[in-house]
């Protein structure tokens, strides 16, 4: 029977991986309403839906996703800081590289979902259909999309990382 010797973790280092789980969970959460809700409202939704659905995607950008962002940019840091060191190894260029892409992106989709909330709004004000909104609103998810995926690797990356 071969018996492992458990290491001593800083508290500092468990703080940081529960800052980094917790930030990854409320953005990944949130944008998963976000896809329930565009599913919900059906490839031709009123104007007045969409209002209110950019009202909810914009509260919930703001309350929930940017926090969970910056907690995730927070416990990477530390992390990096006191236990994994910058660029060491493979697994660990590919995290912070992640986390790296997943802040621009996130910048990227929060100027964007302002500028669909000011259509949505304009939308809502004039009774009248904004072409340009639905080209920046498919952007926009394309771009969500993307985060989805980068997040979900960090997620990952740890599990299989300490697997092999």
């Amino acid at each position: 029977m071969q018996t492992r010797s458990l290491k001593v973790q800083s508290p500092w280092l468990r703080i940081a991986r529960l800052i980094s789980i917790t930030g990854l969970i409320l953005s990944l959460g949130s944008i998963f309403t976000f896809i329930v809700m565009n599913a919900v409202m059906g490839e031709v939704p009123s104007i007045e839906s969409v209002y209110w659905q950019r009202l909810f995607v914009s509260r919930i950008t703001e309350v929930l996703i940017l926090p969970g962002v910056g907690l995730l940019v927070v416990g990477a840091i530390i992390l990096s800081l006191k236990q994994y060191g910058f660029f060491r190894n493979t697994w660990i260029s590919v995290l912070q590289i992640l986390v790296v892409l997943i802040v621009i992106n996130s910048v990227n989709i929060t100027l964007l979902a302002g500028r669909v909330t000011e259509i949505a709004v304009r939308q809502w004000q004039t009774s009248v259909f904004i072409p340009e909104y639905m080209n920046l609103k498919s952007a926009e998810d394309i771009f969500g999309a993307v985060n989805v995926v980068m997040m979900i690797i960090c997620l990952i990356v740890p599990f299989y990382k300490n697997e092999n």
